[in-house]
């Protein structure tokens, strides 16, 4: 799935600001744009960390391409508690929707190991792994509560 990323110029139509090629293996493509769209942005946050903070959107998730964790901007400075419930709860949520993908993938399987077996008696050969030349590799699988594959708020400067 492509993901590309535009801004309005001058002339009023948009100009391309990042194109993000990002592996996602869902049914619908509805469903599929929008995960490869927030793969994409996780990591383009991380990217553009700098330039994010002074921006509305410095509290979007971020993480780089070879972790599991990802983070979140501290909300402190704000001195609004508000913000930082809803950031606790963005972080949880965020963790939450990615161990129930990684579940998701694991039911697809078994589910694709029964059909086999119900149709042909047999089970299907291990899922062989598929060259993507994506940008934003799909993010690795991990348990539910894997510490490593958790939404944090950051603390401090990585």
């Amino acid at each position: 799935m492509t993901v590309e990323i535009s801004i309005p110029d001058e002339f009023g139509s948009r100009r391309n600001i990042h194109v993000r090629h990002a592996p996602t293996r869902r049914n619908s493509h509805e469903a599929a744009i929008s995960d490869a769209a927030r793969e994409a942005l996780t990591t383009l946050c991380h990217a553009h960390r700098e330039d994010m903070a002074i921006t509305s959107r410095r509290y979007y998730p971020c993480r780089s391409v070879e972790r599991l964790d990802a983070w979140i901007a501290n909300p402190e400075a704000e001195q609004n508690p508000r913000l930082e419930s809803a950031i606790e709860y963005l972080a949880t949520l965020n963790t939450d929707y990615n161990a129930a993908l990684d579940e998701l993938d694991m039911v697809r399987y078994e589910n694709r190991k029964l059909r086999a077996w119900v149709a042909h008696g047999v089970e299907p050969a291990e899922e062989e792994p598929v060259e993507d030349p994506a940008d934003a590799p799909r993010r690795k699988k991990a348990r539910y509560n894997d510490p490593e594959a958790r939404t944090y708020i950051r603390h401090h400067e990585d």
